[in-house]
């Protein structure tokens, strides 16, 4: 008998399958965890029959991030965990998740000072690789928890940033705002609530992309916000009937909408056909996963057997929903409790928060600020709000840096650094106070400068590349002198962070070439 040998699956197209179906559960995982930890964990299997390594961890935080999803925030952080133990180093797409997901647990739990101190590690461990819709989600978190910590102007330039980043995909784009106008509604700042919803509304047009339950849910509650019950009730009706369409956990959101469209029928002066509705919510709820949705029916039915005239009804209501409110309040100390053993209070987290801030806008190494300032910064000094002067940016590197540690030590190497960038802070103090000093990697470091012109700007530069040349390095770099080349350029009208950057990369590169030592500008 002669044996046929069985064409063997092709790894690498195994692999690409794989990574497209993993990409899939993107489309998922929201509206259906249970469905997409199943899908993760059939995924993961197959991941570790191939060998695929990457896979792996993708699958295992994908498992991750639909167990968070769906209320076990415990078995989400033991699976982070051991990604981390077990697959370390992780790929910066890898860390970023990680980070992320660890950012949505402690939200979860209430710790909100350290599920920023996580999404700040995450977007520390930001690159061009990391998808670009996982970067939006990473930047949402951020402005979301900045707003719920009180610190609501800096959560707008986060917000602003994943909105620059969202731009063309319809459903980020969407969800940014959408999450933007609730922080305002939860501020009760009705008109830029509004605004928000408006913006919504043009968005859903643009892209052709109807609002989805949620979204429609957070524009009624504005008009409830704006005392306007008739369009509250019919945007409120609308995010139920989306709801309702939906075979899927996005469904498990319906009592909330509901409650919505009974309090706006409540305003309406229907408080019969209100009471109609809040059985229906009521009937939707089970005793656990909806404990808060229960109690805000219960506060809500209460009125509503108010505005019918049965008092004695409506003050039994009430009582009910004070003791389920404090039931519910005593069941999350004992979570949190259990998953830390202090939470801050509101002045404190504000506080931390703020350290937190600093502290991820320096580089350790050197004190300069990073790159994550410069994204913050840099935009804002080029959009008009900036004060009176010119903005000029120079990007600097040190020449042959790599022989400096190969030949003496990398210890020696980090006090070269720690010296250069002393001198380039003294550099940045001589212009305008709005001028910075920054570190974006290894030996690159930024200088942005507000002159009055050009040739100031310059002379600034300049003067920092002599001040290298000149120091005396006798006892740090024996027999060697450390120098430096700078590319610098002007910003002008309509430049963004990436091309004034790029054109003064352009002309880093021309130092370069032209035998290093020298500053080149445009």
């Amino acid at each position: 008998m002669i044996e046929v040998d069985r064409p063997r699956e092709d790894p690498i197209v195994a692999s690409a399958e794989l990574a497209e179906e993993l990409a899939a559960l993107d489309e998922i995982v929201g509206f259906d965890p249970a469905a997409a930890l199943e899908r993760a964990v059939a995924l993961g299997e197959r991941a570790e029959a191939l060998g695929d390594h990457d896979a792996l961890v993708t699958a295992l935080l994908w498992q991750a991030e639909a167990n968070q999803r769906n209320g076990d925030p415990a078995a989400a952080s033991k699976l982070i965990n051991h990604v981390r133990d077990a697959h370390a180093p992780l790929g910066p797409e890898h860390a970023v998740r990680a980070a992320w997901l660890m950012a949505r647990i402690h939200t979860d739990l209430g710790d909100r000072p350290t599920a920023l101190e996580h999404a700040m590690d995450a977007v520390a461990a930001f690159d061009e690789k990391v998808p670009r819709r996982l970067r939006t989600r990473v930047l949402i978190k951020v402005a979301d928890l900045l707003d719920e910590l009180g610190a609501h102007e800096d959560s707008l330039i986060w917000y602003s940033r994943a909105e620059e980043l969202s731009a063309g995909d319809g459903r980020m784009h969407m969800l940014v705002v959408n999450n933007r106008a609730y922080g305002a509604l939860e501020a009760g700042e009705a008109e830029e609530a509004l605004h928000e919803a408006q913006t919504l509304i043009t968005l859903s047009a643009r892209y052709k992309r109807p609002l989805n339950a949620d979204a429609l849910d957070t524009v009624a509650r504005i008009h409830l916000l704006r005392q306007d019950p008739a369009a509250a009730a019919e945007t409120a009706q609308q995010a139920v009937q989306a709801a309702q369409q939906l075979e899927s956990k996005v469904a498990d959101a319906l009592p909330e909408y509901l409650l919505t469209l009974a309090v706006a029928q409540r305003h309406l002066n229907l408080p019969e056909v209100a009471a109609m509705t809040l059985k229906r919510a009521d009937d939707l709820c089970g005793t656990q996963a909806y404990a808060r949705t229960r109690a805000d029916i219960l506060q809500e039915r209460a009125e509503v057997e108010a505005a019918l005239g049965d008092y004695r009804a409506a003050f039994e209501t009430h009582k009910e929903f004070y003791a389920a409110d404090q039931e519910l309040l005593s069941q999350q100390r004992e979570a949190q409790a259990r998953a830390r053993q202090t939470i801050f209070e509101t002045i404190t987290a504000r506080e931390e928060a703020a350290r937190y801030r600093e502290e991820a806008r320096r580089d350790p190494l050197t004190g300069l600020r990073n790159r994550l300032y410069v994204e913050e910064r840099l935009p804002g000094l080029l959009d008009g709000r900036r004060p009176p002067g010119q903005v000029s940016a120079a990007l600097l590197d040190l020449d042959h840096f790599k022989s400096v540690n190969d030949s003496f030590s990398h210890e020696v190497g980090d006090e070269v650094l720690r010296i250069v960038a002393g001198l380039l802070e003294n550099a940045a103090a001589i212009p305008d106070a709005g001028s910075f000093a920054a570190r974006l990697g290894g030996e690159e470091l930024l200088l942005i400068l507000i002159t009055e012109d050009e040739s100031e700007a310059y002379a600034v530069v300049e003067g920092f590349r002599a001040s290298v040349e000149s120091y005396e390095w006798t006892n740090i770099t024996p027999g060697r002198i450390v120098t430096l080349s700078g590319g610098m350029t002007m910003a002008v009208p309509g430049d963004t962070r990436s091309s004034l950057l790029a054109r003064a990369d352009a002309q880093l590169y021309a130092a370069k070439s032209a035998g290093r030592n020298r500053i080149c500008t445009d």
